[in-house]
């Protein structure tokens, strides 16, 4: 938990390295880019000679390499390998309400093989030969026949996952942190983001970023009798030296995790996670209702949806309950949603100060300011003692490695944009992602002057 003691105007996160409000840096400075340092190494040796085990990016099951299935390279109508339906894959897209995919070229299990027809590259199955000479190279999931990626059991499956409350904007928040990634983060720390297929590439486009983008209204809220596919984007860094990451959106609040349809899914997904984002919306805190009411913005029905200590306790009990001691080890971010919305009553409360920090757009390049994410940190922390108490003191006990964020997907309530009274100015939507990447070794931080 990072904290700043505002006595000594000193900022200081839990590892006790220290910096001056001035920018000046104490000496454990050097110690802090040593630690850095073994970070990105032992990323980079990750990749050389070692074989990882997969997991699959769409139903979350995890296995060893050489269990990968290959998609025939021999046409439909050779007669061994004759057009037909992958039931395991039909299943997996009726779950999410996908159209059939009609008959496909088989799924070739290796275990009929003989070792003589399997290919392997740097230790790693990679192709099958068929009854027909003809080489396979498509690799699949064994359990619902999805495409694996080219890198999966090269390199480590590092999988950020997205979730938190019901109606804390997380389908905007998904769309507007894709968004940013692409046309900023991409110039600012020489990397690539990109759709896991063309086919959820397209989709994403046509009916979350277009609709956002373009035409300025919001997406519906998720329906839990229809359950959408998760969102799989790529995050690659152009040198080649560090493993790809997979950012997964599985679209369903926290409080739906324990709905049969979806537990044992949403258990896989969770527990694979290398790094987790919960997205939480202020005006589910009971103790913010009537600020936001004076100023005729919507307060939810705390009857029908979730506050947000009762949906942490659904993710503790179906995760966190099964890690070691109770607490979860791995990055995550807790952002709060829509602070565009908290500066119009920062004015009217001493929940926040009018003029945080919270409110202004913060670009980080080439690494990250540890300094700025302390001092947001910080002022989260605070407001959270003031509205939700219990809830604060929740995240403490669960999470050993947590950071608190305040995001706005839009930068203005909805309804502005619309109306053409504002535009589509998303305010620190990457920086709990840039977060995530500094815990886990990809990017640099680095302590600086902080703004005043």
């Amino acid at each position: 938990m990072q904290f700043i003691d505002t006595k000594s105007k000193n900022v200081c996160c839990h590892t006790f390295l220290c910096v001056k409000m001035d920018g000046t840096l104490s000496a454990a400075k050097e110690n802090c880019m040593g630690l850095l340092k073994k970070k990105k190494t032992a990323i980079e040796k990750a990749k050389i000679n070692k074989t990882h085990e997969i997991i699959c990016l769409y139903c979350f099951r995890n296995f060893n390499h050489n269990m990968v299935h290959f998609r025939a390279a021999s046409a439909i109508d050779t007669a061994d390998y004759r057009g037909m339906v992958d039931y395991p894959l039909e299943e997996y897209r009726a779950r999410f309400n996908m159209p059939a995919m009609g008959e496909l070229p088989g799924a070739l299990n290796p275990d009929d093989f003989m070792e003589s027809s399997k290919g392997y590259m740097r230790g790693i199955l990679s192709s099958l030969r068929d009854k027909n000479n003809h080489i396979a190279t498509q690799r699949l999931c064994p359990y619902c026949h999805n495409n694996i990626s080219a890198s999966a059991g090269f390199a480590p499956s590092i999988i950020i996952s997205i979730t938190g409350t019901r109606q804390a904007g997380k389908s905007v928040y998904l769309t507007s942190l894709i968004h940013t990634l692409k046309m900023y983060t991409s110039h600012n720390f020489d990397v690539f983001c990109s759709p896991i297929s063309t086919e959820m590439g397209r989709k994403f486009k046509f009916e979350y970023e277009d609709p956002l983008l373009e035409s300025g209204y919001l997406l519906e809220q998720t329906q839990r009798q229809g359950p959408q596919e998760p969102f799989i984007f790529t995050f690659s860094f152009t040198d080649g030296k560090k493993p790809e990451i997979n950012i997964v959106f599985f679209d369903i609040a926290g409080e739906s995790m324990i709905d049969g349809v979806y537990a044992e899914m949403y258990a896989d997904y969770i527990r694979n996670s290398s790094g987790l984002m919960f997205l939480v919306d202020p005006r589910q805190f009971r103790a913010l209702a009537p600020r936001f009411q004076n100023f005729n913005q919507m307060v939810y029905d705390l009857g029908i949806s979730m506050e947000p200590t009762e949906v942490l306790a659904n993710l503790v009990e179906n995760y966190v309950y099964k890690q070691p001691n109770g607490i979860s080890p791995i990055p995550t971010a807790v952002a709060l949603t829509k602070t565009d919305l908290l500066e119009v009553i920062s004015y009217d409360s001493d929940y926040i100060r009018p003029r945080s920090n919270v409110f202004d757009q913060y670009i980080h390049r080439e690494h990250l300011n540890l300094t700025e994410t302390d001092i947001i940190s910080y002022e989260i922390d605070e407001f959270i003692q003031r509205v939700d108490p219990n809830f604060r003191n929740a995240l403490r006990r669960r999470f050993a490695n947590m950071g608190l964020f305040g995001v706005s997907a839009l930068g203005s309530p909805p309804e502005m944009i619309r109306k053409g009274g504002a535009e589509f100015t998303p305010i620190r939507v990457d920086e709990p992602f840039l977060w995530i990447l500094n815990k886990l070794g990809y990017i640099e931080g680095f302590y600086e002057g902080a703004r005043l």
